[in-house]
């Protein structure tokens, strides 16, 4: 059985906070798209690089594609779906404006899928780290996001290239 994997998504006002070309200017062409292209991409590893708390207050801003489809989740996990969604929605953020079998194709890289996929990994740690206390419960999560790790890191390759 093939599961589809997630990747993850959400904004900050992202192209009035970080000043690219792009704010305030939807449609417009941009003079120089080699710059263009490369402020995209600044603003896209800004919004990667927040954390899943920042990600999810995040106003959502064109060019990016926002669209997610949550957690998809490997068999025996599925109480941890609703913990890993905020991470999930910023992978499929990463997956979704890098990757190329999206729009945007901003660095359609092994790299850069692996940064991806270990953001995805770093954010549900710290949703592990907020949402139990307990040892048992802390552990369970844990062992869930190695899970969740693995399965987009070796079988994810068809969601971005």
């Amino acid at each position: 059985m093939r599961t589809k994997l997630s990747t993850t998504a959400v904004t900050l006002a992202a192209a009035a906070a970080f000043g690219g070309p792009f704010a305030g200017t939807a449609g417009a062409a941009p003079s120089n798209p080699q710059a263009a292209d490369a402020s995209l991409r600044r603003q896209a590893d800004r919004i990667m690089n927040l954390t899943y708390q920042e990600f999810a207050r995040t106003r959502h801003v064109a060019p990016f594609d926002w669209t997610t489809d949550g957690c998809s989740v490997p068999a025996g996990l599925t109480r941890f779906s609703k913990v890993f969604r905020p991470a999930c929605v910023q992978h499929d953020f990463g997956y979704r404006n890098y990757g190329s079998a999206h729009k945007l194709k901003l660095s359609p890289t092994r790299k850069t899928k692996n940064w991806i996929d270990g953001r995805f990994r770093t954010e549900m740690k710290r949703l592990c780290d907020a949402t139990y206390k307990s040892s048992p419960q802390h552990e369970n999560c844990l062992k869930a996001k190695d899970t969740y790790y693995f399965a987009v890191n070796n079988f994810g390759d068809r969601a971005f290239f």
